[in-house]
This record gives C-alpha cells, structure tokens and sequence, in this order.
C-alpha cells in the first residue's frame, strides 16, 4: 500500500503550501509519481481533480481568516493566490454562495472543505484477474461524446442513445460487422479539469474508408494492464483502490480501453476488460 502513503504524503505536501504558488508537478513530485498518473489516480479516488482539492482548500481557510476578523479582503485573496479582489471574490462566491464582505458578517453559512484523509483497509475478498499486453497500434471509428462531471452516468446515457438512435448499429455496418455487436468504449484527451472525451466503436479493418460522420482515433503501441470483470463500475474502482496501490506500474498518457464481449451467444449478459496504459515504476 505503498502508493496511498505516497498520497497522503502529498496532500500533507499541499497543506504546507496552500499559502504559496504550488503547482499540480509539485504536488505530484511529493508522491514521487508522474504528473498525469497522480492525477488519474487522485481523481479517482477521491472524486476531486488536484487543481479543485488545492481551490476548495484555500477557499476553506479563506473564509475562517475572514468571519470576523478585520483583515482585509485584498490581503486574504492575495495571500491565497489571487491576482485580484474581483477574481477572489468570484471564485469564493461560487464555493461559498456569499461575497467575502458578506461572509465577514457573522450568522453567515459558509462551506468547509476538510483535508482528505485516506485509510487502508485490507479486504481480500475477491481476487482480481490481470494480465499485462504489448498492444499493436490501431485506427478506431465511432462516435464520440464529451464527459464533463460524472462518467458513471454520463456514458451509460451516451451508450443507450446510441443503442436507441441506431448509431450502435451503423458503426458495426460501416466496418462490416454484424448488428448488435458489441463496440469497445475509449477514454481520450483527458483535462486537467476532469473532462474528457469518451468514443464508443471498434477497429477499422486495414485498407478500409473511414466514413465521414464517424470520428476517428489512434491508439499507439502500448503498454496495457488488463483488467477483467462482470460490473464496469467495480472494475474501475478496484483499479484504482486496490491494484494500483499494490502494484510496481504506474498510468502513462494514454487512451484507456473499455473491451466488451457477449457471455454466450443469448447476449443476455457481457463481460468488460478495462484496458489502462502503464509503465513500470522506476
């Protein structure tokens, strides 16, 4: 459990410095992992981006320096890393749902952000099957969308759409496959803000024409672990709660693979392989 230690070493990391200009590499050096694994890994834990914990947190303390005191707003939003009073006084309204001259008066409801704090907990009840794939490079085609909050219900409303207009169908159509086939889901262009970019479709076959309306992808050469299991949700909990933290691998900038496949031929139930790029840690 080496890699949740790493993490609370971390956030202690940005309680030191939330007075000072600390960047999400700083944040991530602390926990002696790479910018972009620290920031999959964090998000996924905890629900937050980095760049959303460190705001909600200085805007916390934000506003016990300023109920009831007579520090002046000018020096709380520049202590907290503000340019100016406006752009504190924006941010802190939007958190906090009052102006910082409001929130001086007191019988005001603020919000509070505590520290997250993690603890271990050792389960063993179900193992995890994985593998680790030296995957070839493909050309993907389908449909995409943008995933801006919650992917837990923004892509199952997404994959139901496309079921219902008959996208689902024209993408196996285009690349002949047969209808009804399941399309593999693509995790892409991820935002230090949260979002991302999510395309459901398949390979396209070598000296195939890519149809106009469908987006296209490429996925590199890659290094993946490869992570099975009958609930997608639990598969991508248990990546980032349990495997990552025990495991010598950490993610690299990537696309991540969703791979469904039919139980047997009913097609009443399917299985999911979740594919994340990786490296071994150094």
């Amino acid at each position: 459990m080496e890699s949740l230690r790493l993490i609370r070493q971390a956030i202690d990391y940005v309680e030191e410095h939330l007075h000072t200009n600390i960047g999400i590499e700083d944040i991530a050096r602390a926990a002696m992992s790479s910018k972009y694994h620290f920031q999959r890994m964090f998000h996924s834990l905890t629900g937050f981006t980095v760049s959303e914990y460190v705001r909600n947190r200085r805007l916390t303390l934000a506003a016990q320096e300023l109920v009831g005191t007579d520090v002046k707003v000018i020096d709380i939003a520049l202590k907290y890393g503000y340019e100016s009073p406006e752009a504190f006084a924006k941010a802190f309204q939007r958190i906090h749902g009052v102006t910082p001259l409001a929130a001086k008066k007191r019988n005001v409801k603020l919000k509070a952000f505590p520290q997250i704090s993690f603890q271990i907990q050792i389960k063993g009840e179900t193992e995890m099957n994985y593998r680790i794939v030296e995957e070839k490079d493909s050309t993907i085609i389908g449909k995409d969308v943008v995933i801006r909050k919650d992917p837990f219900t923004e892509i199952p409303a997404f994959v139901e759409e496309i079921w219902t207009n008959g996208t689902h169908d024209r993408i196996n159509e285009a690349i002949g496959r047969p209808v009804g086939t399941l399309l593999s889901g693509y995790h892409f262009d991820f935002s230090e803000d949260g979002t991302r970019k999510y395309l459901m479709g398949a390979e396209l076959p070598e000296g195939m024409e890519a149809v106009e309306e469908l987006t296209i992808l490429h996925i590199p050469i890659q290094t993946y672990v490869v992570i099975d299991g009958l609930d997608i949700q639990d598969v991508w909990r248990r990546i980032y709660s349990e495997w990552f933290p025990s495991s010598n691998f950490e993610q690299v900038e990537g696309p991540c693979m969703e791979k469904y496949y039919w139980v047997d031929k009913s097609q009443n139930e399917s299985v999911c392989e979740v594919w994340i790029p990786v490296r071994r840690k150094e």
